[in-house]
């Protein structure tokens, strides 16, 4: 039971070993020498693959494969080309136009003489259409692979924006409407998609910082979005947000059609288990015997050029189970209470703070305060310097990570990815208290302290947003995408519900109620982390028998 990890196989033996065949998320990721039976295949342990990292040496988690065209064996420039594509596309196509227009919610309002929910449901259709295309989504990048997927999303997003132009020139609220339905397809494959892909181009202990770079940018970028649309829209006007979109669209998609190669591979050669592992002399001889030969028709694969990468679609399919068995299969990981956990320390956290920028316009624009749409896109400021602290959490995850695996004769437990959510707990509470205290008592400054309350709310809400991923991806890496994608149509749906009637919420009851909510609903979420670090491997171990057991669950494995 290392450090209050409580491990069911190991209370039955009375030892620490593991017992089945191979568990994701438990990994020797520091050779320390002999282990005993924590780790069945220390003997071989020095033909694991390996890298000296932060001066100390390192096994790879996962085991890369010996087929050069594997993405955790391509070069280095050719890794970070895929993660920044991948990146900026990410807040261009996914992040960039639900907040375009938010700063100007409340002057919308009087230019298309419609109520403010109407207005707010510019972005309330978008994330229906966002949630709902995500199963779809999640089956298609299983099946084909994800690089299809970008390149369709890429596509509709800047056919999506074009409409817009045309709706903010005609000033036409329909075509509009249209428009950003349309760019809705675009959001899907980039919001959900993006952190899963961290894990086909990166091992283990590259993971942290990037894995929080992309959470950071899919929930704090909104920030200097509102910033910059504010200003723009005060000063060209807020028609020419879309015009000034549509060239940066074009070269995104640019960018995916060259820079952006399949990142899905089938990696069939693990020799030695990455996993601590069962000792089984006999079977792990008879494996071995396989994998070798499976090793030696990957190692003869020839790399593919150029042009073979760019591709639209693979060679064959990725799986053989038909669209509608993946179809059920992930909405089956509904079973695993792990995904529960990301639902609702990530998905929900997250929907509380982006929500928020629905009624920010209609609580600044009004006296004492007296905001105008650049100013109320300055207000951002605060959770944009948030955002950008919480880069850190990527890089703390991985520190903690590493020295309790250290301190676990260097046996890796993704459970050791969750402590660091004490300080997400910390920053959240305080910041959702104090902004509900801030707009309770107005004063005409009060903007400067409501914003850095709403930085620390953003910060908070990172920290568990890039722990979870990371969790999600060290635990159930085949499942990644689909947990992903679930996580994704949750948000969205939650987005657009609060659109129904946040406006008429905060009108009634006040935003300080409305904040004060929120920081109720994240400490109680929040508590949840005790109970999946302790119980959290003998939940991976249960879905591992799961997985194996029943037939639903086996497109998924």
């Amino acid at each position: 039971m290392p450090f209050g990890i409580w491990d069911p196989a190991s209370a039955r033996s009375g030892s620490t070993s593991d017992a089945a065949p191979s568990l994701n998320g438990t990994a020797l990721l520091i050779d320390e020498g002999p282990v005993g039976v924590d780790v069945s295949i220390a003997t071989d342990v020095h033909l694991l693959k390996r890298i000296v990292y932060k001066g100390e040496e390192t096994i790879l988690v996962p085991q890369p494969s010996d087929n050069p065209n594997d993405p955790l064996q391509w070069p280095r420039w050719q890794k970070e080309a895929a993660f920044w594509t991948i990146f900026f596309n990410a807040i261009i196509f996914a992040i960039l136009p639900g907040p375009i227009i938010a700063p100007a919610t409340f002057l919308l309002a009087g230019i298309f003489d419609m109520p403010l929910t109407s207005i707010a449901q510019l972005s309330g259709y978008q994330l229906l259409v966002v949630g709902a295309f995500g199963p779809f989504v999640s089956v298609l990048a299983q099946k084909y692979g994800k690089r299809p997927q970008f390149l369709f999303a890429a596509t509709a997003a800047t056919i999506g924006t074009a409409i817009c132009v045309a709706g903010a020139e005609q000033l036409n609220y329909q075509t509009l409407l249209a428009g950003r339905i349309i760019q809705g397809f675009g959001v899907t494959a980039w919001e959900s998609l993006a952190v899963a892909a961290v894990g086909d181009l990166f091992y283990l202990h590259e993971r942290g910082l990037r894995t929080s770079i992309l959470v950071v940018a899919l929930a704090g970028t909104a920030s200097i979005v509102a910033i910059i649309s504010g200003a723009l829209c005060e000063g060209v006007g807020w028609a020419n947000l879309f015009v000034a979109l549509l060239p940066i669209d074009v070269v995104c998609l640019l960018l995916t059609v060259f820079m952006l190669p399949e990142t899905q591979f089938v990696r069939k050669n693990v020799p030695l288990s990455s996993s601590v592992a069962a000792d089984d002399t006999a079977e792990k001889s008879a494996e071995g015997q396989i994998e070798r030969l499976a090793s030696a028709t990957q190692a003869t694969a020839l790399p593919y050029t150029y042009w073979q990468r760019l591709r639209p679609f693979p060679d064959r399919p990725f799986t053989n189970d038909s669209v509608l068995r993946l179809l059920l299969a992930a909405v089956a990981h509904l079973a695993n209470p792990a995904v529960w956990w990301i639902l609702l320390v990530s998905g929900v956290l997250v929907c509380t703070f982006v929500v928020t920028a629905y009624i920010l316009s209609q609580i600044f624009s009004v006296p004492p305060y007296n905001l105008g749409v650049a100013a109320n896109g300055y207000f951002y400021v605060g959770p944009f310097l948030g955002g950008l602290l919480a880069v850190s959490a990527g890089p703390l995850c991985d520190w903690t990570a590493r020295a309790l695996a250290r301190r676990n004769k260097g046996v890796f437990e993704s459970e050791f990815r969750i402590p660091v959510n004490v300080l997400g707990m910390l920053c959240c509470g305080l910041g959702w208290f104090l902004f509900a205290w801030r707009v309770d008592h107005p004063v005409a400054t009060g903007y400067y302290f409501a914003s850095f309350c709403f930085g620390l709310a953003c910060f908070g809400v990172s920290v568990p947003s890039t722990s979870a991923g990371l969790y999600i991806l060290d635990s159930f890496p085949r499942q990644a995408t689909a947990i992903f994608v679930l996580q994704m149509m949750l948000k969205n749906f939650i987005f657009y519900g609060f659109s129904m009637f946040i406006n008429t919420w905060a009108a009634e009851a006040g935003p300080g109620a409305v904040f004060r909510t929120f920081g109720i609903v994240t400490l109680a979420l929040m508590a949840t982390c005790v109970p999946m670090y302790i119980l959290g491997k003998a939940n991976r171990r249960f879905m591992h028998g799961i997985y194996g057991k029943y037939k639903i669950f086996r497109a998924m494995d």
